[in-house]
């Protein structure tokens, strides 16, 4: 008997964030709630204000985030066209809790997790991927690795204020402050 121990199944919570389907494993999820848009827009507004807004919900404080900010560098969701509230994730666990906005919800499905192969296996964030039933292949994401990613990211990119290398007096007597250069480089196939 030949068993494929590279196959794996999981029930996974399919949500839209703009026009792309995410799966999140429904372990990883405390809770569902929706939100008025109207609320939502405050939240945000708030962020822009004070940095990081605080979603309360049941006694519990949660971290308000827009799951598109993780997947495509897009702070918060279009409030101005929605009228109906939105599905808000509630994540928890022992190091933070987090309130993901999402577009919409799908649904609830038993999902076969897949490998994403060489390319995609060492970006920490994914857990794998599925195939739909209309051929359409859905990455699964592992919720707290990408949160704890964007924390540790957020907090190396927050210069302290004397970060910066400060260049010798200019002719003229004044200090010039020199921003770092930053390479990127891609070695893909």
């Amino acid at each position: 008997v030949r068993l494929p121990f590279t196959l794996a199944m999981n029930r996974a919570l399919m949500v839209r964030v703009g026009e792309d389907a995410y799966a999140i494993p429904l372990n990883q999820i405390e809770g569902i709630v929706r939100v008025s848009p109207y609320e939502l827009s405050d939240y945000f507004q708030a962020r822009q204000e004070a940095g990081t807004p605080v979603y309360q919900y049941a006694g519990q404080a949660y971290d308000l985030h827009y799951l598109g900010r993780f997947v495509h560098d897009v702070a918060q969701p279009h409030l101005d066209s929605q009228s109906q509230p939105m599905p808000v994730l509630l994540i928890r666990s022992a190091d933070h809790s987090v309130a993901l906005v999402v577009d919409n919800l799908i649904g609830s499905r038993e999902v076969v997790v897949k490998s994403v192969g060489p390319q995609l296996a060492r970006v920490a964030c994914i857990s794998g991927a599925t195939i739909l039933g209309d051929g359409a292949v859905v990455i699964i994401l592992d919720i707290h690795s990408l949160i704890r990613a964007a924390q540790a990211q957020q907090a190396a990119l927050a210069p302290a204020p004397e970060a910066l290398p400060v260049e010798p007096a200019t002719p003229y007597g004044e200090e010039r402050q020199v921003a770092p250069l930053v390479m990127v480089v891609d070695d893909s196939v």
